[in-house]
């Protein structure tokens, strides 16, 4: 992947405008816990919590395929707050649906492979 902000290296990616190593989505999501939404280095840490969904299985810890999840949906506007992955997908759906749209379309994506990853991620456990 060839992305301006950030660069892939063999045991980590690097942030490249602020010179920060991340060597897991938990790395990450410390970062993001830290800095101000409005803060200039937000906009580098998105694309890297981008390059992690996009593939789910790269993650390890299901309190981090939850965290990434967590900040898009809070990065759209979308309210979750006790409901789960499964329940917010489908009412996205139902908007979608109902206005005869794709508007959250991405999210209900990502909100099912979340919900496929941490099915996984229980497996492994037992």
């Amino acid at each position: 992947m060839n992305n301006p902000t950030f660069s892939l290296q063999s045991d980590h990616i690097l942030i490249l405008d602020q010179q920060i190593r991340i060597e897991r989505a938990g790395d990450l999501l410390e970062r993001y816990v830290q800095t101000d939404d409005n803060a200039p280095l937000m906009a580098s840490l998105r694309p890297v919590r981008d390059h992690y969904l996009s593939d789910l299985d790269q993650i390890a810890s299901p309190a981090e395929v939850v965290g990434l999840i967590a900040w898009l949906l809070r990065d759209n506007n979308i309210q979750h707050q006790g409901e789960s992955f499964a329940e917010t997908a489908d009412r996205l759906c139902d908007l979608d649906n109902n206005t005869d749209s794709t508007l959250y379309s991405t999210l209900i994506y990502h909100l099912r492979d979340a919900i496929e990853r941490l099915d996984d991620l229980a497996l492994f456990e037992d």
